[in-house]
């Protein structure tokens, strides 16, 4: 094929070298970062830059030539269209066909994408200014959503962006002004990019250098632009739960939602009464801080690591986790006792693990069915918390006996003030104060505030009663709002500005003032990330109910042989302690599951309602066993709940070779304790037989070997390998017949536009698109030639054909407006059929044949002005 070319050579591979691969490195930047957040691309960035590069390599080359963009743009989306859509119905395994189609709609997207802009590239001149707008509008958008602290964050996420919009649009405009395409243009190209290079680099260095300082300070007042009325502790996840931000600063203001996040049970009262003791629910800790920019992180290498944090989604229902070790860390061993708590999780995400400092066990329940629309998931932890421990600090309660709880904490703590026996690099960490002149400041404030208290938990207090202190006028000094406003001097600090000007702000900035104040009197404290607890029901006592704006940061202090004891200095804020809407009923508790116990279906008689279970691993008591030899379990059904997947169903649909979880309640159960040091074995061969069983869980997996399955009940075969590539030969040969049957398929569509059409109206239309794709097909092209012209001197002469006659008749009915005659009408009507049958009768059938097997072909007639 003689395709005419629109783009000089040299041209082109300067696009390709100059344009389109660096295109492609800042897609992978992209993809990378993408790739990051979203598990569906199954880290393949690489890969994926190679389709996006692909699609813009191939459309450059392609629309080089004078082809049509649109026809053949709408072609590859009906394509990949059709590909996708058939990989989703393969009945490869349900598993398999979504990875296989989701894979397939990756690369489609990405393909195409690459497509329209290679397209871009080489057709359109200004492309490359339209591209880089949309890259620095969409990296001013992410910027400003995202949480940037520091200047380096703010030049890594800007910068490339705005180097490479510089350049594409400098380049491209190159590209298209220099005329001589010759080998001059290499040293031209050369020359000016190695010259824009250069000054680029020393513009951009230049800035940074000279306006460093500015640079800092905006970063650090703003906190990179967050976006103002954010919530400061929380962030939506992409299935609409929410989750506990890794990372706190002060902002000027912030936003607070009321959805329900969980409900909770904690076993935790005032010694000797029925008054409950409101615990904080604790997620993790910030220990680690950005001086800059007075951003609090996390901080994994802390010394002395007392956080538990399990994922309870991943741990089986009934199963559970524990780790002694945090108690060990938590160097607390006077006034300590375990606590008990129920988390039923509504809207936070069923990742996050919350409970009363410091959580040790935890171990995922159901949640009973009348309450399932509402709670989606639950778990028992098991806290290790100082008897002195309590949510009243700023909150106290006009209740007696929780004045004289206070006053007792107090006094006890008083006796704790030695820290000349701790670990130093444990008080170096916890104590550890930046140089910076606004932390002297904040000393400053705390030995004046402290003056004339002597032990730690008083300096404690006189910081409490400073933030409660009243000014001058009698109106209280410190104030909460979740919009403080911002200084008026750019490179003021946030803290300093609260403590010093506005005293107006949340719990951010009290959180973070008091744990520099304390820091500076050298008292070991870092900041705790959780929910504010708050006891507002006078029934149901020990449930607690914790909406989106509880979300909270405080302190906590630590006290050698007491352990991290929580202190709160925010002052009131009624809308937290005020839920949005009275709190629901809670959930009923299900009782405790003495017995949980995995295992294999084995056997199952309906009429005795019994299943004989092949147990490997179970819990007892809170304890976990686990078997050297799987035991088979007789168990006892009759009134037992049976659920696969969350949903009941009756006995029997019970089949062998299924795994499952047998829950007990039972009373017998809960009266055989296991000796201390008792085998899992021993334990199991003291079981009723039949064992009493309240619930069975259905699930999925086998834990049996493959010979003990199979004996069981037989599973269908995994899907071969060579399944997957004879599905994959089958789409390609799909595929395939498709673009050799496409010519006949467009010939078929015009022809039965033509004969659905009137004489009168557009038919003339329709017989014109037939008559000259059939002729193109097989092999008369028209090239350069008007219709007429192409009718005089190409068709008539060679074939004999009456096509110049109905060519005027079709040119007067579209240029000329006019109304048909009768005879116009009868000769359009008759015209297409028989002139087909003509031409196929006087060309050869070889030519017949390639021509309507070759979608090249076909994609030819639709070029502009093209000669094929």
């Amino acid at each position: 094929m003689n395709i005419q070319r629109a783009t000089p050579v040299n041209e082109l591979l300067a696009k390709l070298i100059f344009l389109i691969l660096p295109t492609a490195l800042v897609g992978y930047f992209l993809l990378w970062n993408a790739n990051q957040y979203y598990s569906i691309l199954h880290a393949q960035a690489f890969q994926q830059t190679l389709y996006l590069a692909a699609g813009m390599g191939i459309a450059a080359i392609f629309y080089s030539f004078r082809i049509r963009f649109l026809p053949t743009f709408a072609l590859l989306l009906l394509v990949l269209y059709s590909i996708y859509e058939g990989l989703d119905r393969l009945a490869v395994s349900e598993f398999d066909s979504f990875f296989i189609s989701v894979q397939f709609l990756v690369f489609a997207i990405l393909f195409a994408t690459g497509w329209l802009v290679g397209w871009g590239f080489v057709r359109l001149r200004y492309w490359a200014v339209l591209l880089s707008a949309v890259l620095l509008c969409s990296c001013i958008l992410l910027i400003a959503k995202a949480n940037t602290e520091s200047v380096t964050g703010l030049l890594e996420a800007f910068a490339p962006a705005l180097l490479y919009s510089v350049y594409i649009v400098f380049t491209s405009e190159q590209i298209y002004s220099y005329k001589d395409k010759s080998k001059k243009f290499w040293w031209f190209l050369s020359r000016r990019l190695v010259f824009f290079g250069i000054l680029a680099a020393l513009l951009l260095g230049g800035v940074v250098l000279l306006m460093k300082k500015e640079i800092k300070e905006t970063v650090a007042n703003y906190g990179g632009g967050g976006k103002g009325g954010k919530n400061n502790m929380m962030h939506k996840n992409h299935d609409g739960t929410f989750d506990l931000d890794s990372m706190m600063q002060p902002r000027g203001s912030i936003s607070r939602d009321k959805e329900l996040m969980f409900c909770a049970h904690i076993d935790h009262y005032f010694p000797n009464t029925q008054i409950p003791n409101p615990l904080y629910m604790t997620a993790f800790y910030y220990t680690k801080f950005d001086t800059l920019s007075e951003t609090f992180e996390k901080d994994s290498a802390m010394p002395d690591n007392d956080l538990f944090a399990p994922d309870p989604t991943q741990i089986p229902l009934f199963s559970m986790k524990s780790d002694s070790s945090v108690i060990k860390n938590a160097m607390g061993e006077k006034f300590r006792t375990t606590v008990e708590s129920e988390v039923y999780t509504k809207m936070l995400s069923p990742s996050t693990f919350v409970a009363p400092n410091t959580g040790f066990f935890v171990q995922p329940i159901t949640v009973e069915k009348d309450f399932r629309e509402e709670f989606k998931t639950a778990f028992r932890t098991k806290s290790y918390v100082s008897e002195l421990n309590s949510a009243y600090f700023v909150y106290n309660s006009p209740k007696p006996e929780i004045r004289k709880f206070q006053e007792q904490r107090f006094e006890v703590m008083r006796k704790y003030t030695d820290y000349s026996q701790m670990d130093p690099k444990f008080m170096q960490y916890y104590t550890y104060m930046p140089s910076d002149t606004k932390f002297k400041t904040i000393s400053d404030l705390a030995h004046k505030v402290t003056a004339n208290a002597q032990t730690p938990a008083d300096k404690i207090i006189a910081i409490r009663d400073y933030f409660l202190s009243k000014d001058e006028n009698g109106d209280q000094l410190y104030h909460y709002t979740d919009n403080p406003g911002v200084p008026d001097i750019p490179n003021a600090s946030k803290l300093l500005y609260f403590l010093n000007e506005n005293h107006k702000g949340y719990c951010a900035y009290f959180a973070g003032a008091t744990l520099f104040m304390l820091r500076s009197l050298g008292i070991p404290s870092r900041i705790a990330v959780g929910f504010l607890t708050v006891d507002r029901s006078d029934k149901n006592k020990g449930w607690y109910w914790y909406y989106a704006d509880q979300a909270h940061a405080w302190v906590q202090v630590y006290f050698p042989g007491l352990g991290w004891m929580d202190f709160d200095t925010t002052v009131g804020n009624s809308d937290a302690r005020e839920s949005p809407k009275p709190d629901g009923t809670p959930p009923m508790q299900p009782p405790k599951a003495w017995l949980a116990a995995d295992g294999i279906v084995v056997d199952i008689d309906t009429a005795k309602k019994t299943m004989d279970l092949r147990v490997k691993h179970f819990i007892f008591h809170d304890k976990e066993y686990n078997l050297p030899d799987s035991m088979t379990v007789s168990m006892d059904l009759k009134i037992a709940e049976i659920k696969r997947d969350s949903i009941d169903v009756p006995l029997s649909t019970l089949q062998k070779g299924e795994e499952a979880t047998a829950v007990s309640y039972a009373e017998v159960m809960k009266k055989m304790e296991p000796a201390e040091k008792e085998s899992g074995t021993s334990i199991i061969k003291r079981f009723p037989v039949p064992a009493p069983i309240d619930e069975v869980y259905l699930h999925k997996k086998d834990v049996l070997k493959k010979d003990e399955k199979q004996k069981i009940n037989p599973q269908e075969k995994p899907v071969s390998i060579e399944k997957i590539l004879w599905t994959g030969v089958g789409i390609i040969a799909a595929i395939l017949l498709f673009l050799l049957l496409l010519p006949r398929l467009i010939l078929a569509y015009y022809i039965f536009r033509y004969k659905r059409a009137d004489a009168a109206g557009n038919k003339s239309y329709w017989a014109y698109r037939a008559a000259t794709y059939y002729l193109h097909q097989v092999g008369i092209f028209r090239g350069h030639l008007t219709p007429m012209q192409y009718a005089n001197a190409k068709v008539d002469p060679k074939l004999g054909t009456n096509l110049v006659s109905f060519m005027n008749i079709y040119l007067k009915k579209k240029y000329a407006k006019q109304s048909l005659t009768m005879a116009e009408q009868e000769n359009v009507d008759n015209f297409l059929m028989p002139f087909l049958q003509h031409v196929r009768k006087k060309t050869q059938f070889k030519k017949r044949l390639y021509g309507f097997v070759n979608p090249v072909r076909s994609v030819g007639y639709f070029v502009a002005d093209e000669e094929v």
